[in-house]
């Protein structure tokens, strides 16, 4: 089961993804933690993970709260772990409140996760580490930003590259995956349908 929060200013996606046992992953509490702590608490989940798609500040506002709540394992992919500590990077600072993780954070691979199998797709262009994240029992790829409905994630940010947002548009015109797409902003999609009508995919 998932459920959407809608998060912070930046109207962020929040995943909260839960089993028949109560276990749960939430993928990128942008901010309300407080928010995000009253539905695990209303529905008496276990919180096993935190998984973060990419390490701007509307993704990972809420981090350390969570963490310093339930002090689960919190993950995301190497390439991007920079951003976390640079507040330019993750483009707090140019929101007027610049912020560090204080969190332990773990380095991403293919995983179980309570009965979860978890697969991390590395994505960049909209910036370093930008990742997908495949959950195979609900067939629900979380692309973050680099993919939305009918659109694709910006690439004129600190670390973001035009090269690489074109290798991953040919990436995600390969990906052999016929699944629903959770995105970090907006309304749900599917691969297949934007793999065939998505301008940007459609068109390199």
């Amino acid at each position: 089961m998932i459920k959407k929060l809608i998060l912070g200013e930046m109207q962020v996606n929040c995943y909260v993804v839960y089993n028949s046992q109560k276990e749960c992953l939430i993928v990128d509490p942008g901010a309300n933690g407080q928010k995000v702590k009253k539905f695990i608490e209303s529905h008496e989940l276990e919180l096993k993970a935190i998984l973060i798609t990419h390490g701007h500040c509307d993704h990972i506002g809420a981090v350390d709260y969570l963490y310093e709540l339930y002090h689960c394992p919190i993950y995301m992919k190497e390439e991007g772990m920079e951003l976390l500590y640079n507040v330019t990077w993750n483009l707090s600072a140019a929101f007027g409140e610049p912020f560090k993780i204080k969190s332990p954070v773990n380095k991403a691979i293919d995983m179980i996760i309570a009965d979860f199998h978890i697969h991390w797709y590395l994505m960049e262009g909209h910036c370093l580490g930008s990742s997908m994240i495949y959950v195979e029992e609900e067939n629900a790829l979380f692309s973050g930003d680099v993919l939305f409905a009918g659109s694709i994630g910006r690439f004129d940010f600190p670390t973001s590259s035009s090269m690489q947002t074109k290798e991953t548009l040919h990436k995600l015109k390969a990906l052999e995956l016929d699944c629903r797409v959770l995105p970090g902003h907006g309304e749900e999609t599917n691969l297949k349908y934007e793999q065939q009508n998505n301008y940007y995919l459609k068109n390199i």
